[in-house]
């Protein structure tokens, strides 16, 4: 097996090899003791079973929902599949961000996390291609072996969202031959989004990766983990993710220097209106991740830094929740700007606590920009 991985390392499937366990400078880098090799150890062990393969196996259960619902929508379009549909839509879309901060492995084999959301896409490519596809009228290219031939674009969430919630969506139970073709590209997509979803799950957990097993069995030889901390590295990397998605991904962009240069239509999945609702699912994952075994490893050696870690993520998750109105609202509205940008500085002084403090304190290699590739 460990032939057939370097194959897909090489071809440039993005398999999130860890470019730390084989930085430059690490002959200079301190060991790590026996002792404090085995707390990362099992500290990764716990985030793995706790955290990681539960949120993969929630994202293989809606990506199979999902199918199921748009199968039973394409065969007896109504009101009422389209709302059960939609309702699907929403649960994967949630499970997705779930598991979105777990860039690496199996998320990124196969281009998976672009194929199930390709954001942000400033230069409209869902849109474009998506359009382009559905103008050659051919319900073909929607069956699933033909549209993963096609962009990672219009294999996802956003391009499903678009069919759902776009101003064609109202026609979507209609009996002409444009409402049969969008409701072929809705289940072609669900199907895609299924195989990608069900397929990352699986290589968490066996089939021939086992990616679970490949984090937790560190030593001489495994070809991409050697040590507990090049592992612990990637989950560390995890939950700075989580938080600089909120800051600098979903939120600084949209807001604009003003309430009149807001951009609303910046936001993630603002047609479903889920912009809000994905930042506090990001930041509930944050604090999971924590609990998961990585505040118990930093409260025992530094009860004061675990402490301010989890006061930064707890002030920022009550933010999160004191913006009632919808998050395209708030940012022309004076008191939700202000919501926002306190949500960004609480988020942007967590991000620098992790990098910062939280690394050196997990025995991140000091020669190493722990970020690098985010």
């Amino acid at each position: 097996m460990r032939d057939w991985l370097k194959i897909l390392t090489v071809a440039g499937l993005v398999f999130g090899i860890p470019a730390h366990g084989r930085a430059e400078d690490e002959d200079d880098t301190p060991a790590l003791s026996a002792e404090a090799q085995a707390a990362l150890a099992a500290m990764n062990a716990t985030i793995i079973e706790r955290h990681v393969l539960p949120r993969f196996a929630a994202l293989a259960e809606a990506g199979a929902a999902l199918q199921d619902a748009a199968a039973a929508f394409a065969a007896a379009p109504d009101d009422m599949g389209r709302a059960r549909l939609r309702v699907a839509y929403g649960a994967l879309s949630d499970a997705w961000q779930g598991v979105q901060h777990l860039r690496f492995g199996p998320s990124e084999l196969f281009m998976r996390s672009s194929r199930l959301m390709f954001w942000p896409d400033p230069r409209n490519n869902v849109g474009r291609q998506l359009d382009a596809l559905l103008a050659a009228k051919d319900t073909a290219a929607f069956q699933p072996e033909e549209l993963e031939k096609q962009s990672v674009a219009v294999q996802g969430i956003p391009a499903l969202e678009r069919l759902l919630f776009g101003e064609d969506s109202v026609s979507l139970i209609d009996a002409d031959e444009d409402a049969k073709l969008r409701r072929a590209a809705i289940l072609g997509i669900a199907q895609v989004i299924a195989d990608q979803a069900n397929g990352a799950s699986q290589d968490w957990r066996g089939g021939a990766v086992d990616y679970a097993r490949l984090m937790k069995a560190t030593g001489p030889d495994n070809d991409f983990y050697r040590t507990p901390e090049e592992a612990t590295v990637e989950l560390f990397k995890a939950l700075h993710l989580a938080i600089e998605v909120v800051a600098d991904r979903k939120l600084t962009r949209p807001l604009g220097e003003s309430a009149d240069k807001a951009r609303p239509r910046l936001l993630e999945q603002w047609r479903s209106g889920r912009a809000l609702d994905n930042i506090r699912i990001d930041l509930a994952a944050a604090m999971d991740l924590w609990h998961a075994g990585m505040a118990d490893v930093v409260r025992d050696r530094d009860p004061a830094l675990a402490k301010d870690v989890e006061d930064g993520l707890s002030a920022a998750i009550a933010t999160a929740d004191e913006i009632e109105m919808p998050l395209d609202e708030a940012l022309t509205d004076a008191s939700g700007r202000t919501l926002v940008q306190r949500l960004i500085d609480q988020a942007e002084a967590t991000k620098t606590l992790l990098a910062n403090r939280v690394a050196p304190v997990l025995g991140i290699p000091l020669g190493f920009n722990a970020l690098d590739g985010d």
